[in-house]
């Protein structure tokens, strides 16, 4: 339809069934139920987020173990990080590429390289699409 103007209203409403990819998408809906997946290719080996390279792959169950590579302190993170939790990167055990994640420790210290993580999942339907690692007690 046009107005006086000969300006067109048009109304686009796009039908898709993976708002996040459709790597993307299964990846998130494994992670609400509690289970992480790697997706596996020839060339990249298993990525956690998965990583579409446009090459044929599979998905394999990986951690829910991790061992933390480094982390940043949060004090820098201008309050975007609440007190006992840090951005760090994580290797999950079955991947073959680290992943930037949270990781919850109320004690700094303990978080050294190589340091014993496990996943624990956030139930809610806004939660992020990684779980927040946390350290093992005893490894």
């Amino acid at each position: 339809m046009s107005d006086e103007r000969g300006v067109r209203n048009l109304r686009w409403q796009p039908h898709f069934r993976h708002s996040a990819g459709k790597l993307g998408s299964h990846f998130i809906r494994a992670v609400r139920e509690g289970k992480l997946v790697g997706w596996k290719t020839q060339s990249l080996g298993v990525t956690v987020p998965p990583i579409d390279t446009g090459e044929a792959g599979e998905w394999v169950e990986v951690g829910p173990r991790a061992a933390l590579v480094t982390y940043a302190p949060n004090d820098n993170a201008g309050g975007s990080i609440p007190a006992g939790k840090f951005f760090a990167t994580v290797r999950i055990d079955g991947a073959d590429v680290v992943t930037a994640a949270l990781v919850k420790c109320d004690e700094p210290a303990g978080l050294t390289p190589g340091a014993a993580l496990t996943a624990k999942f956030v139930t809610s339907d806004d939660a992020a699409t990684l779980p927040i690692f946390e350290l093992v007690a005893n490894p």
